[in-house]
């Protein structure tokens, strides 16, 4: 910024013309003229200052700045702490700090806040920003007249409440005061690009009110993202072509649920991962349903398309690139509208959510069948998005190998049973010795304590995968700490996961205590909540006298909420707490990361 400053001459003394001519410019001219003068203060004992001379010597700005974000499983926090890197790459300082650690009455000490939100579930916030979250949408949200702010909304456009969480923060935020630095943007799952571009902005606003110049600003940045291409050999970008070394179905013949046992190998890889941490398959879609689609378009499949600026045959980005199982009411709307289909229409007005559950994209087509152009149909999908699994194994007790605990999703609806795209890849596609594209997710959220601590862990169905994880990795590292385990599934003799193992660790001594739930094995439907009501005062004995820690993984809808409710009974009537006082007990477990969930 090159600014030519005339101060008036008149008898006005020279104060009262610098705050006459100060006062008419804007914030961020502000921001830049307190550096500037800086920069004349310093050179003042030149009898003559160059206006070259003064940029040279002029320093940036120092904007109190805050970095804050609500992460369930560490991409929020992984894009908060890039761009606190970015931005200090650029000689900026900023604060980072989680939501579950930060006052929100601190917000109006700040003249730059900056957010990284995920939605989680329905539309919910994480568990680290629930408090927060309450907060500022109240009434007692604090005054932000003068503040700036960004938010960066992650989110999964499948789900009804598409980045609620991020549009929840940047509406308070406004209705406090506030003002926009950089408009909020919303992230599918396939947020990288987008992320970078909301980087890049919120660096180049933040050095313009600071007075970094915008070639310092983009080479900093440049460099710091060649930085991060070499920081992980494999990521979600650059997955690791890993071996199925072998796959056993773990559910009985009768069962009502097809569940497998899936060992993988990442010999080679050097690929690194602890207890808790999640592993991201790169899956393809059903061969049967990209023919399916291809037909009801009157499309051959060797069509050459462009995605994501390349060249390929449409059969292959149907089967690789392309969405084909979760359907979001933006293909539905555009579809509807292009093959003018009323009865899609009315689906969006009534009954999408119970649609959804049982369809997909190709149930969509189906319903108004539609010749379409190749890119046409390729510019109306999402790119698919990698699987996430609780992985089901310990590093340290299967060397170069990961293992997965894996359920066969599927739906009927009136045409046809569809699968899970995921799912069914592993384990009715793949065979022994095939390859899989993975990655590993570091869930920072969800992490063994200390050796000597007890833990509770409650894993109905697939969500024991990682408490076999915790296990074993106690069992190699001879971790002191006690362990208990609710389990439950449908049937005893058909549903018992990982019986005999579990057997082993009682008899140990690994595990002290399992307390199971088959629920239809007698008449009276019997879940893992009611499990912890009948042990409430052994369970309310761990918790507060010696400070266990609380782990749940498994079911989001109706699994979690109904545990979570259990152990609001039990610490409001064991430690004779009135509910609210219970809700604020867990909510200090959950600070103290003492209470940590793996929902889904």
């Amino acid at each position: 910024m090159n600014k030519k400053v005339d101060f008036p001459q008149n008898s006005l003394p020279v104060s009262d013309a610098v705050l006459e001519t100060v006062r008419q410019f804007d914030k961020k001219e502000l921001y830049w003229l307190s550096g500037y003068c800086s920069g004349l203060a310093d050179a003042r004992d030149n009898t003559s200052v160059s206006a070259d001379a003064v940029e040279r010597v002029v320093t940036p700005v120092s904007l109190k700045t805050i970095i804050l974000y609500a992460s369930q499983t560490g991409n929020s926090q992984a894009l908060a702490e890039k761009l606190q890197q970015t931005l200090e790459q650029n000689e900026l300082k900023a604060e980072l700090a989680s939501l579950a650690d930060y006052k929100p009455t601190r917000l109006k000490d700040n003249q730059v806040v900056l957010m990284v939100a995920s939605t989680h579930g329905e539309g919910e916030p994480p568990d680290d920003a629930m408090d927060f979250h309450e907060f500022i949408l109240g009434k007692r949200a604090p005054k932000l007249a003068g503040v700036k702010h960004s938010v960066l909304s992650l989110g999964d456009s499948s789900y009804e409440f598409y980045c609620q969480t991020g549009k929840d923060f940047d509406e308070a935020l406004i209705k406090s005061g506030s003002t926009s630095l950089v408009d909020r943007v919303d992230c599918d799952v396939d947020y990288e690009e987008d992320a970078q571009q909301w980087i890049t902005s919120v660096v180049e606003q933040v050095s313009a009110l600071s007075g970094v110049s915008d070639n310092q600003s983009q080479a900093q940045s440049d460099n710091l993202l060649a930085n991060d291409s070499g920081k992980s050999l494999y990521t979600r970008e650059n997955p690791f072509s890993a071996v199925i070394l072998d796959n056993q179905k773990i559910t009985g013949r009768e069962s009502v649920k097809s569940i497998s046992h899936l060992e993988i190998s990442l010999e080679s890889s050097g690929i690194d991962y602890q207890p808790g941490d999640s592993l991201g398959v790169w899956a393809k879609n059903n061969l049967e349903v990209v023919t399916e689609i291809l037909t009801l378009c009157e499309l051959k499949g060797d069509e050459v398309i462009q995605f994501k600026g390349c060249d390929k045959p449409l059969q292959q980005a149907l089967t690789e690139n392309l969405e084909l199982s979760l359907i979001n009411k933006d293909f539905v709307t555009k579809y509807a509208e292009l093959a003018g289909s009323d009865t899609l229409k009315a689906t969006l007005e009534n009954g999408y959510q119970d649609f959804i559950q049982s369809h997909q994209i190709v149930d969509v087509i189906k319903r108004a069948p539609k010749k379409l152009k190749a890119q046409q149909l390729v510019d109306l999908l999402k790119p698919i998005k990698p699987r996430m699994y609780s992985i089901a194994s310990s590093l340290q007790a299967n060397p170069e190998e990961v293992h997965l605990t894996v359920a066969l999703v599927e739906s009927h609806n009136e045409d046809a049973t569809r699968f899970g795209t995921a799912s069914h890849y592993l384990l009715q596609t793949l065979k022994e010795d095939d390859e899989v594209l993975v990655y590993v997710d570091e869930n920072r959220h969800f992490k063994l304590p200390q050796p000597e601590t007890p833990l509770i862990m409650i894993g109905p169905g697939t969500g024991i995968a990682p408490f076999r994880a915790f296990l074993q990795e106690r069992e190699e590292t001879d971790a002191s700490g006690e362990n208990w385990l609710f389990f439950g599934n449908p049937n005893f003799n058909t549903d018992f996961l990982y019986q005999v193992e579990l057997q082993k660790y009682l008899n140990d001594g690994l595990l002290t205590q399992l307390n199971v739930a088959f629920s239809r094995d007698q008449k009276e439907k019997i879940y893992v909540q009611d499990r912890l009501l009948e042990n409430a005062e052994s369970i309310w004995q761990w918790l507060n006298e010696k400070q266990a820690s609380l782990y749940v993984c498994g079911d989001m809808s109706r699994m979690a909420k109904d545990v979570h409710a259990a152990l609001v009974k039990i610490i409001s009537e064991q430690g004779e707490k009135s509910v609210a006082d219970a809700e604020a007990y867990l909510k200090i477990l959950k600070k103290d990361n003492r209470y940590q969930r793996d929902v889904y």
